[in-house]
Formats: structure tokens, C-alpha cells, sequence
């Protein structure tokens, strides 16, 4: 009865989300922002307006057509209005009525290839084409091969979106000198994530009050802008980060890189897995709201 009740509290504002050209049967929102386009060898980023126009001409299907206009991926290309067509979305189906992407509609696909003036253009085919939709606006993002280069473009609207937090009680459980000679150290301490604005795919993560070995005073480490991605569902977010520099009171403790940080990250359970190469350490974090 309770899933129930949730499928349809989740179509009501699923249905509510955006509702422009309901009576007509159809829906479509324009939303502006800023197309970051970045060289995935160079690093060099491009920052341009564009204007994102969702369109759904039928309510009782699953499919959203995406305009893309006004865009270029670098100072040299021309202003582009690209046009992706049938794009399937699922319902993002987090039972907290807290979670700000609760009531999305989420994407994700491998490869689609956009229309420009209503002529397929297969030399700009957008891979990992993913992103959400909700009250708040669209967020979009996707790689395409431009002048022999590929970039990774990202699209976020130019009002902030609301911010996500959550906090998880976690078990950190660390083998030191792994091999024969290995110690396991267990310490429970608090972790914490804020993205700060939803159409940028980082969060900052805090490690509050703790320790790697029992030698190890309590300390705070802080990781600033740490990239994730979410997961084909769009209920989890994924980090695969092979350098993570913390901080402790502001200043950077390199004495103390995390690398190979992976993990997920649900709205309420937390994994994580990294290596601290200077204490010759694995760490397993695991955690939950409750």
C-alpha cells in the first residue's frame, strides 16, 4: 500500500512539474543558462549563453524532444540550434519527499544524433547524453567530437538551483600495511555532502572527527569540488576520483591524498572506498542516514 501510494504522489507532481500546455496535451518549457564546453585533452573551457527548449507533444508517452539554441562549443563555431528528438526519460523514484530531484525525469542515453534545420548532422552526435529535468530547470550534459577534438559540455541555467546536503553516520574501517602484516583500525565519525548547485555535477565532502590508525588524533578533512556522476537511474551519485587533495582548517594536507576514491552515494547509504599511500593504507567507508 505505502509503494503505491508513492507511485502515485510521484506522478501527481511528476504531472505538476512544469504543466505550460497542459490542456493542449503537450508541455514545453525554454529555460536559459550557460553551455560549459570543456576540451577533454587540453582542459581549456568555453562558457556560452544558450537557451534549452523542452518539448513534450504527447503527456501520455515518455519521450521529451531538447532544443539546444544559440550554441557553439568554442569561439570560432557559429551559433548552432540543435534539435535531439525522442528522448526516453524514467521517473527518478526516491522515496524522500526532502530529495530535490524527487518527481525528475532522468536520461541517459548512449548516442543520439541531433538535427540541425531539420538535417541529420552526424558529425555532432552527442555521446553520454544524459541529464534531469524538474521544477527547478533542465540539467544537460554530453561529449561531441568538434574539429577533431572531444569536448565535454555541460549545460546549467543561469539562476542557482537548490543546493543538496545530507549527512551519514559512517564506520571507516582502515587495513594498514596490507599483505601479511596487515592491522585492521575501525572509527566511527560523521560524513557529510553539499552540492552546492544541482546543475554542477561536484560536492564538497567533509570528513568530521576522524581517525586512520589509533595512533591518529581526531581531525576534519574537507574536499572541495570533488566530482561525481550519477548512476543510469539517477538515484545514486558515483565518484571514480584518482586524486583527492583534503583540507584541514583551509590548508591543503597532501600528507594525507586520497587516491583511487570511489564509491555511491544514495539518500541513504553511503560506500566509499580509497587508499592513503602515505600511511601505506585501505580505507573502506560505509554509512547511513538512519
Amino acid at each position: 500500500m505505502k509503494k503505491l501510494i508513492f507511485m502515485v504522489v510521484t506522478l501527481l507532481m511528476v504531472t505538476a512539474c512544469n504543466t505550460e500546455n497542459m490542456n493542449s496535451g503537450s508541455w514545453s518549457k525554454s529555460i536559459d543558462g550557460d553551455m560549459v564546453t570543456t576540451n577533454t585533452v587540453s582542459g581549456v573551457e568555453y562558457v556560452d549563453n544558450a537557451t534549452i527548449v523542452v518539448e513534450m507533444t504527447d503527456i501520455t508517452k515518455p519521450y521529451v524532444n531538447i532544443a539546444i539554441e544559440g550554441v557553439k562549443f568554442v569561439p570560432m563555431m557559429p551559433d548552432v540550434n540543435f534539435l535531439v528528438s525522442n528522448i526516453a526519460f524514467k521517473l527518478y523514484p526516491s522515496d524522500d519527499v526532502n530529495d530535490p530531484l524527487y518527481g525528475s525525469w532522468t536520461f541517459n542515453e548512449a548516442a543520439v544524433v541531433p538535427t540541425v534545420g531539420g538535417v541529420s548532422r552526424e558529425e555532432y552526435t552527442m555521446l553520454n547524453f544524459k541529464g534531469s529535468i524538474n521544477d527547478y530547470g533542465v540539467v544537460l550534459e554530453f561529449d561531441v567530437n568538434f574539429g577533431g577534438a572531444i569536448y565535454h559540455a555541460v549545460f546549467g541555467q543561469n539562476d542557482a538551483l537548490q543546493s543538496w546536503e545530507a549527512t551519514y553516520k559512517a564506520t571507516a574501517t582502515t587495513i594498514l600495511n596490507p599483505g601479511e602484516q596487515s592491522v585492521t583500525f575501525d572509527d566511527e565519525f560523521t560524513v557529510s555532502f553539499l552540492q552546492e548547485n544541482l546543475s554542477k555535477q561536484v560536492v564538497t565532502v567533509i570528513f568530521k572527527d576522524i581517525r586512520f590508525s589509533p595512533a591518529m588524533p581526531e581531525v576534519t578533512f574537507t574536499m572541495n569540488n570533488v566530482p561525481f556522476a550519477y548512476d543510469e537511474d539517477g538515484t545514486e551519485r558515483l565518484f571514480n576520483v584518482a586524486t583527492v587533495v583534503p583540507q584541514v582548517n583551509g590548508a591543503a594536507y597532501e600528507q594525507f591524498t586520497m587516491t583511487a576514491f570511489k564509491g555511491s552515494v544514495s539518500n541513504q547509504i553511503l560506500v566509499l572506498d580509497l587508499d592513503i599511500t602515505s600511511m601505506n593504507s585501505h580505507i573502506t567507508i560505509t554509512g547511513s542516514t538512519k
